[in-house]
């Protein structure tokens, strides 16, 4: 039997939780470890009949979160479970089903090198509309920052090597955000992504779930919204720059376009790299390094585009401001992904 601790956080869990626990225990998980996240008093019977099972439960005393229930349990794997190999996470609402559990544990003792996820069908007509399109959008922007293919972004159904719980423990984020935050990190450190297909499981339209689309949406989001608002600041730094100098003092003049490019890109790239690395990143690590490295990055990005944009501006007769949109457009998010997997990477280790 792998040695995989199955990892449940519980906010106001009802009868499926005791229900996945007893399949559980029939069907061979090693073990169970439950975080109860500042649940009300009426479940407290429920908690009461795990710990009689022999189940450890830990306890918030108030709700703080998916993410910090997590972060409390992986703690204390780490610190108090030396002969557990790893943890699986599993939602208290029973709609994971133990087969599907007892198969991500397998692939955690089997694969210790990489995150397991365990990855649903969202084309089932049971799947409601707000998880299919959640999970298209986060997939959709996931692999525009990262360039890695995710079926299912959202799924709670995690296989973690006890390898990867120290750093994933300083991962930011106490609520839904943290599980999209340890993807980010993940692809950040090039750890190695398992999809395992996993049974689809609605139960009455996922109405248990205490997900609230509107904020927690905007907490899973924070991040790319944030490098999105301070890159188009400096952006709108570029265009203005490029503007006066290419069509104003250059008076148009083509041959100028690449010279324009490059002095609005300078001083643009040097807003860019104070806002990501004061406000988006919040980064405190080496700033020499970082600083070498963003130039490295930008200098490779300003020679790409300015190559494109002074090729382009010769053949198609649009302004050439239109066409610089476009390309700077199309580099956004290797630009966000390099930044985040290199130039922020010391930072995100500390």
């Amino acid at each position: 039997m792998e040695k995989v601790c199955v990892l449940i956080p519980a906010y106001e869990p009802d009868e499926k939780l005791l229900g996945l626990i007893h399949k559980g225990i029939e069907g061979g998980v090693w073990r169970f470890l439950v975080v109860n996240d500042g649940s009300s008093r009426s479940c407290l019977p429920i908690f009461d009949e795990i710990r009689s099972l022999g189940i450890t439960v830990l306890a918030h005393e108030a709700n703080r979160g998916k993410g910090a229930a997590l972060k409390t349990g992986l703690q204390y794997i780490l610190d108090s479970m030396p002969d557990c190999v790893g943890a699986v996470t599993a939602d208290a609402d029973g709609q994971h089903t133990v087969e599907d559990i007892l198969k991500v544990s397998r692939d955690v003792a089997e694969h210790p090198e990489s995150l397991v996820l365990g990855v649903r069908a969202f084309d089932k007509d049971e799947v409601p509309w707000t998880s299919r399109a959640g999970n298209a959008i986060t997939a959709t922007v996931f692999k525009m920052m990262t360039g890695i293919r995710v079926r299912d972004t959202q799924t709670g159904l995690r296989g973690i090597p006890r390898d990867m719980i120290e750093y994933l423990l300083k991962v930011e984020g106490d609520r839904y955000e943290f599980e999209m935050n340890c993807l980010l990190d993940a692809a950040a450190r090039e750890v190695p992504i398992l999809q395992e297909p996993i049974e689809t499981v609605y139960i009455e339209g996922n109405k248990s779930s205490h997900f609230r689309f509107v904020r927690d949406s905007f907490l899973i989001y924070r991040r790319p919204l944030t490098f999105l608002g301070m890159s188009l600041t400096s952006t709108a730094v570029d265009l203005i720059l490029f503007h006066i100098l290419a069509d104003i003092l250059f008076g148009g003049n083509e041959d100028l376009t690449f010279t324009a490019y490059v002095i609005a890109r300078i001083i643009s790239g040097s807003v860019n790299f104070l806002l990501h690395k004061n406000v988006t990143f919040k980064s405190h690590g080496n700033g020499g390094q970082q600083t070498v490295r963003y130039i490295a990055l930008f200098l490779g990005i300003m020679v790409t585009s300015a190559a494109i944009v002074s090729l382009l501006v010769r053949v198609i007769p649009i302004p050439k401001l239109i066409i610089k949109m476009a390309v700077d457009g199309a580099l956004f998010f290797a630009n966000y992904h390099f930044q985040k997997v290199w130039v922020f990477k010391e930072q995100e280790k500390e």
